[in-house]
């Protein structure tokens, strides 16, 4: 009755107490039957159902431990996982009866701890019982993980040792695009306009306008120190990627009045100075501005 007073408690929480109640008939039915089939010799007691709850118990709650009380040459408590416990007195009932008769219905609670154990194993399998992280079930999964990591980790102490290659790896190449950049700001950085117009001219001739971006007021400023030095062409092919990059920046339409500038004092394009002068007429240009853009319509022989 102790083992039913320390593991029935756990095992009805699982079961529910109809559960527990059905569970525990049957085990008792079950393991009397059994005994009764095998034996001549009368039984009386409920040993058979109790064994049956504590094979439940070693299915659902392997790795409880359970506080014991023992006396052996000192008195105290030893705390031990109800696996060895349910364990050790299974391998009793198994080996107590080549001693001789003990008075014990070995049979009887060996059929309950089957009982139970198989019943136990059939609820999780099945589903009817929920799936916990500390079941039999959970218990060998993640023995079975320990197991590949110790194999895993086994295996790399074990396999071959790297050794680096006698010839070196070939060092990274630079980006060319990222190169071609560098040579831009780095004549920005240092004043010189005429090189940084070159550089950006030949980045635009090798990688193409889309990969002749800047940050936009790197960019927006090589622009307007282009066309100060004249050298409109290039200020141009500026003013065109900074409006592809940013077109709605807010000195987008000031952008298109000097490419219609450009294009139509430097570079004899009316179709495109009047394209982009229209373009700078439709913002918020200041009275100034929108004099010249009307003086350069004019120029074209449009009307604004």
């Amino acid at each position: 009755m102790l083992f039913l007073w320390v593991f029935a408690p756990n095992i009805e929480d699982r079961l529910s107490h109809l559960g527990f109640a059905a569970f525990y008939l049957a085990a008792a039915a079950f393991s009397a039957a059994v005994h009764a089939f095998f034996s001549d010799n009368p039984a009386v007691g409920a040993s058979g159902a109790i064994a049956a709850v504590t094979g439940a118990y070693l299915v659902l709650f392997p790795r409880t431990h359970v506080r014991c009380f023992f006396f052996f040459f000192i008195i105290g408590f030893i705390s031990i996982p109800a696996l060895w416990l349910v364990a050790i007195n299974i391998a009793w009932d198994f080996l107590a009866p080549a001693a001789g008769s003990t008075g014990v219905a070995h049979l009887a609670h060996i059929a309950g701890y089957a009982f139970g154990i198989t019943t136990a194993l059939s609820l999780l399998a099945l589903g009817i019982l929920p799936r916990e992280p500390y079941d039999l079930f959970s218990a060998l999964r993640q023995a079975r993980r320990r197991a590949e990591l110790r194999r895993a980790t086994r295996a790399a102490y074990e396999g071959p040792v790297y050794r680096k290659p006698d010839t070196p790896e070939p060092a990274e190449q630079p980006d060319p695009v990222a190169l071609a950049r560098m040579r831009v700001t780095t004549a920005m950085n240092d004043g010189d306009w005429p090189a940084a117009a070159r550089a950006y001219q030949a980045l635009v001739s090798e990688f193409g306008l889309e990969a002749a971006l800047l940050s936009r007021d790197r960019l927006y400023h090589l622009a307007n120190r282009l066309f100060e030095i004249a050298d409109h062409d290039t200020a141009a092919l500026a003013y065109q990627r900074f409006l592809a990059a940013w077109p709605d920046d807010a000195e987008a339409h000031r952008i298109s009045l000097m490419l219609g500038l450009i294009a139509a004092r430097s570079q004899n394009d009316p179709i495109a100075a009047e394209r982009h002068i229209r373009r700078a007429l439709e913002g918020n240009l200041s009275s100034d501005e929108t004099t010249l853009a009307h003086e350069l319509l004019a120029e074209l022989g449009v009307r604004p």
